[in-house]
């Protein structure tokens, strides 16, 4: 059981799901272990979100532009760390994590630990998704070098590499050590980035199986996304491999990325955020 002195502050970024968001603020609410503090970030909703906000007490309210997820995760981690939360607690507004999620997270005690949950899909499976091992020397095979099994499972603690903004769990000192997440990707692989600097601070990241984070929308197909965040998807991985591959992989996976979404393209329209999208990539600059 965790100590009831270690002080959380749980960061939601929000955007048009009003009734998500008032789902996951409950669950929040209702953790076995509570919350210090709560950070709504609202990315400029136009559902009424912002007038239900304001009602609410418990709630640290930030409105800004719709600079997507990233930004979202940027401006809540920055507010959470200058807050002085001490365990920072962060995800999206369509997942809903279980009432002891929070509690059983905490269970090691280890600034030098991320822990996230085992998340689960709609249909209440788990949602095998989370990365083992990322291959950022061998330009010729998969970036992805392992997706965690049901076998992985076994184990109530599971170390993993590749995790997403959906329910991470760390310490103040994660963030002193290597900062904010890339606000300038919106939307996909910000997680990516953020996690593969935590690996190189030899911060240990773990899933834990027994606290449960449940998803409320299906992963949507790559066929189905539209042409702009086409763009987002090809700049934000061709720029992890360009931020974090060794020469060869900076060198050679950009164009192969551009290769396979080509392949992948179905209109003209496509083919336009492809190439902006690997141009924006290759020649990607870190900062915020």
């Amino acid at each position: 059981m965790p100590s009831e002195n270690i002080n959380v502050t749980a960061v939601v970024v929000t955007y048009n799901r009003l009734d998500f968001l008032k789902e996951i603020i409950n669950a929040i609410r209702n953790q076995t272990k509570k919350t210090n503090n709560i950070i709504v970030v609202d990315n400029s909703s136009t559902d009424g979100t912002s007038e239900w906000l304001v009602e609410q007490q418990d709630i640290i309210i930030i409105r800004q532009d719709n600079v997507g997820s990233s930004g979202g995760q940027f401006t809540g981690i920055k507010a959470a760390y200058d807050k002085g939360g001490e365990w920072i607690w962060t995800m999206d507004d369509d997942v809903v994590p279980d009432l002891k999620c929070l509690e059983l997270l905490l269970e090691k005690d280890d600034m030098n630990l991320v822990r996230v949950p085992l998340r689960h899909k709609p249909d209440g499976e788990p949602f095998l998704n989370d990365v083992i091992h990322y291959n950022l020397s061998n330009p010729l095979k998969k970036f992805w070098q392992g997706i965690i099994t049901e076998n992985h499972l076994k184990d109530k603690f599971v170390t993993v590499e590749g995790i997403t903004f959906e329910g991470p769990l760390f310490h103040r000192s994660v963030v002193e050590r290597i900062g904010l997440p890339e606000k300038k990707f919106f939307i996909f692989a910000d997680d990516t980035e953020y996690f593969l600097r935590v690996k190189k601070f030899n911060i240990k990241i773990e899933l834990c199986r027994d606290a449960r984070l449940d998803r409320k929308l299906e992963v949507s197909p790559l066929n189905k996304i539209q042409p702009s965040k086409k763009f987002y998807f090809v700049r934000n991985l061709i720029a992890v491999n360009v931020l974090h591959g060794s020469l060869s992989v900076r060198l050679i996976r950009p164009f192969i990325i551009l290769f396979l979404w080509i392949f992948r393209a179905r209109s003209f329209s496509d083919l336009k955020y492809i190439f902006k999208g690997f141009i924006k990539g290759y020649f990607y600059k870190s900062g915020n």
